[in-house]
């Protein structure tokens, strides 16, 4: 649960960045109309996508399973500092950052190695932040990923 390759998470994050912007662009400059997620390795370059983003392009919130907030310990550099400056904006720190994070997953997305510590940085922090955490089935959620989704956008799509 480490960045193994510099270059390749630049290369990525270029990538999610226009993809972003691009769509953002679509609605008009909506960006609030527009929301980050993903499950897995998938949730957490979301995330730091999000964390780069959400602050310029005004975006509407994020939703993901089984990924952690990435930080620069773990090798997204610029994370932490982004994370600190999205818990002190007042308007997009209360957009919606929901996790769902599996407590028994002791090997994929390990719970207390790389999940727990992750959160303890924007828990009680970051206004719009909720965390569900699930226990029963370790990574591999299943339909409760989709229910999950399903919370989200009924609490927070108009």
């Amino acid at each position: 649960n480490r960045v193994g390759d510099y270059s390749t998470l630049m290369e990525t994050r270029s990538r999610l960045a226009r993809i972003v912007f691009s769509e953002v662009e679509r609605l008009g400059g909506a960006g609030h109309r527009v929301f980050l997620g993903g499950a897995s390795q998938g949730c957490t370059v979301a995330l730091d996508t999000y964390l780069h983003q959400a602050r310029r392009l005004l975006l509407g919130g994020f939703v993901g399973s089984v990924g952690f907030i990435p930080n620069d310990h773990q090798g997204f550099h610029g994370a932490t500092r982004e994370l600190e400056r999205l818990i002190t904006d007042k308007e997009q720190g209360q957009r919606p950052v929901w996790l769902q994070c599996a407590t028994d997953d002791h090997e994929h997305v390990p719970w207390r190695t790389a999940v727990k510590p992750s959160l303890c940085r924007a828990e009680g922090r970051l206004k719009g932040l909720l965390v569900r955490e699930v226990k029963g089935r370790g990574h591999i959620l299943d339909e409760w990923e989709g229910e999950f989704m399903h919370e989200f956008l009924k609490a927070c799509i108009p």
